[in-house]
């Protein structure tokens, strides 16, 4: 539960009243989801480009159902997100990149290991040989769940530092089959920002193997510019087939 949940529902208990405000898209996708979504229930999340854990911390309080698999490959940000959740029954973490084949990858470690990313992916590396490089496993999404019989995924999210379209082209079985409800990716809102994969080709791509624009989270401006246009953001997508089972509940209840 996140902390305006938590401050909401001690004000009501302390004042025994009860909360009631006008739903706006776009601010919180849990809350998004609960509110437009109701038949969908996420109990399988993908947690693509995890870090240390800091999502999900959040899919953990979000999500109560749900099981997640994290996936981590820089070693150092990897050790601390196990270190993190071992004994978390709820929580299973990988050192593992995905793409758009299965084999292995340089991760190239700028700064930061939020920040790293793996050479060669859909992002310009121009300045990839200067820096650091780990060697790590990459699989597609397809392969693994293959492999590992995961049948569908409710939740996917992917945040690989401009990677996000080759991890989606390794995962076209499972979006061609809408095995996986809801996408959410980190796309580049300004075209003369090369860290991230733009806006635009990450919607056509989701949009042709039919999935549709959910919301648009955590808008970034350029921060580093001070200019007023956005940077990024956490766009949401999902399936046909979910906004369908949605709709038909809709108007069963009208």
């Amino acid at each position: 539960m996140s902390w305006r949940k938590r401050a909401i529902k001690t004000v009501e208990r302390l004042t025994d009243t009860h909360i009631v405000r006008r739903h706006r898209r776009g601010i919180d996708f849990v809350q998004d989801i609960a509110f437009s979504l109701p038949k969908c229930h996420i109990e399988s999340v993908f947690d693509i480009g995890a870090n240390v854990g800091q999502s999900a911390r959040v899919f953990l309080d979000e999500f109560p159902l749900a099981h997640i698999r994290c996936f981590e490959p820089v070693s150092k940000a990897f050790n601390e997100l196990k270190q993190t959740f071992q004994g978390n029954a709820r929580v299973d973490c990988y050192q593992l990149a995905f793409g758009a084949t299965k084999g292995r990858g340089r991760m190239v470690l700028a700064g930061t290991s939020d920040i790293s990313f793996l050479d060669g992916q859909s992002r310009d590396n121009a300045t990839s040989a200067e820096l650091d490089i780990d060697s790590v496993d990459v699989d597609t999404i397809d392969g693994y769940c293959r492999t590992n019989e995961v049948p569908h995924i409710n939740f996917l999210k992917i945040d690989t530092e401009g990677g996000d379209l080759d991890v989606l082209k390794g995962s076209v079985g499972m979006l061609g089959d809408q095995r996986i409800d809801l996408v959410q990716v980190e796309a580049g809102m300004n075209p003369h920002t090369n860290c991230f994969v733009p806006f635009e080709a990450l919607k056509a791509f989701l949009e042709s193997h039919g999935y549709r624009l959910f919301g648009i989270y955590e808008q970034k401006h350029e921060f580093i510019t001070g200019e007023a246009h956005l940077r990024r953001t956490n766009p949401v997508f999902v399936s046909q087939q979910v906004i369908e089972a949605n709709t038909q509940l809709s108007r069963l209840g009208s």
